[in-house]
């Protein structure tokens, strides 16, 4: 979130975008992990933030009303995170059911091919036997037999041609027979081997597809399970918001009459500083004016005691800007009241150094700005610039003292109409107010 900027958290829920993020099928990488860990560190971060800023701006309203505010403000704040996370549940569960029901369907396919297989591999052994009894029954005849008969031994003692010619081709054909059974066993033999080779594979396979197949179901166990809670956290929110919304309506009404009281300046001339703007300005002609005498009268040292010193213009403290000078409306009530200069959020305590050089011209105390410290830094362009620190926590200068730029002038702190630790910080011109970013 930019410094000085602030996004209303009662507008988020219907400004918030549900982002449907990929999820990896399989268990995330330690990487992945980690990567998803400083995410959520980080959306928690930024929630912490947008909370803080709006605690500073309750400055003007009862803790009761602002802590019920805060909290319906932190629920809305979390609930579009919340959408995502359920939302990317429901995808990672769509994901690991449709791994589920691939790994499924192979496990299927890859039992059927083994049984289909194994019937192969069965009828194929059966004719290979058959195939290799009628060949070991020819050879055992051939044997007994003295052997397969040669080719001469076919035309001799045959009782006519017609007989020779006839014992020559049962010779050929019984041969040929033989030829064809060996090759046949053969051909049935290698499909035999082949198949019982991809059975062999095919089992290893369905092995490890049962493994598989537990795995995607465990998987889809914890997706599911995952993605319950997200929608019960969902759930959960929305019934919080009710109730919180619910419980800010009636407090709102029971502190209404906090509303009729709160500040809503038509100008941002700041009286009290507009008076004392008066007498410095008074103070610093005078001087001048002894300055001027002194110098006609031969004298070339200073008149000591003025405010404008020279030197730059620094931050008061080192933090971010969290809210800009300008007209804004509140966030219960809905009224405007002007944001007559900057907060900075940072904790109680930390030193609150002088924005310029000057001269420290008052220390007061009021329910609004608590503490407050108001340094002088003399006539700039023709009117008297001073810048006002509020809420502080203690004063480290008294009244009169000169000061540098950057020199501790006092504390952050929570005093007055404030919820949090920071520092409220006004610069003025002739007492009415004007943007510090003019001068920082």
């Amino acid at each position: 979130m930019s410094s000085g900027s602030l996004r209303r958290p009662l507008s988020l829920l219907a400004a918030a975008a549900i982002l449907a993020a990929g999820m990896l099928t399989g268990p995330l990488s330690p990487a992945s992990a980690e990567g998803s860990k400083d995410e959520k560190i980080a959306e928690r971060a930024e929630v912490d933030q947008q909370l803080e800023d709006l605690r500073i701006e309750l400055n003007d309203v009862n803790d009761d009303l602002a802590d019920t505010y805060l909290a319906l403000a932190e629920t809305e704040l979390l609930i579009p995170q919340a959408q995502r996370d359920l939302e990317d549940a429901r995808v990672a569960l769509g994901e690991a059911q449709e791994e589920d029901r691939k790994v499924g369907e192979r496990l299927t396919e890859a039992e059927e091919e083994e049984r289909r297989l194994s019937g192969e591999v069965e009828t194929g052994q059966e004719e290979v036997d058959r195939s290799d009894d009628e060949l070991a029954t020819v050879a055992l005849s051939a044997y007994k037999g003295g052997g397969m008969p040669s080719p001469s031994s076919v035309y001799v003692g045959n009782s006519s041609p017609q007989d020779a010619v006839d014992r020559s081709m049962n010779y050929r054909l019984t041969m040929a027979s033989q030829g064809t059974r060996l090759d046949a066993l053969r051909t049935d033999q290698s499909v035999t081997e082949n198949s019982a080779e991809r059975l062999s594979a095919v089992r290893e396979e369905i092995k490890q597809l049962k493994i598989d197949a537990e795995d995607a179901l465990e998987r889809t166990r914890v997706a599911e399970e995952e993605a319950t809670e997200a929608k019960n956290e969902l759930d959960a929110l929305y019934e919080t918001q009710k109730t919180q919304r619910d419980d800010l309506e009636a407090k709102k009404t029971k502190y209404e009459d906090d509303q009729k009281s709160l500040e809503t300046r038509s100008s941002t001339l700041d009286d009290e500083i507009e008076e004392l703007a008066k007498q410095e300005r008074e103070r610093e002609e005078k001087l001048k004016a002894q300055q001027q005498q002194k110098k006609s009268s031969g004298g070339s040292a200073p008149v000591a005691g003025s405010a404008n010193t020279g030197g730059g213009w620094v931050y008061p403290v080192n933090a971010r800007l969290n809210s800009n000078f300008g007209w804004r409306v509140h966030p219960i009530y809905g009224t405007k009241k002007l944001h007559a200069g900057v907060d900075f959020p940072v904790a109680c305590g930390v030193p609150v150094g002088a924005a310029h050089s000057g001269r420290v011209i008052a220390r007061t105390y009021n329910s609004g700005a608590g503490n407050k410290l108001i340094v002088s830094h003399g006539i700039m362009n023709g009117r008297l610039v001073t810048t006002s620190y509020h809420h502080l926590q203690g004063f480290a200068k008294p009244v009169g003292a000169q000061v540098s730029a950057g020199e501790t002038v006092g504390y952050v702190g929570t005093t007055g109409s404030s919820t949090g630790c920071h520092l409220h910080f006004e610069t003025h011109e002739d007492g009415n107010a004007v943007n510090p970013a003019k001068f920082l």
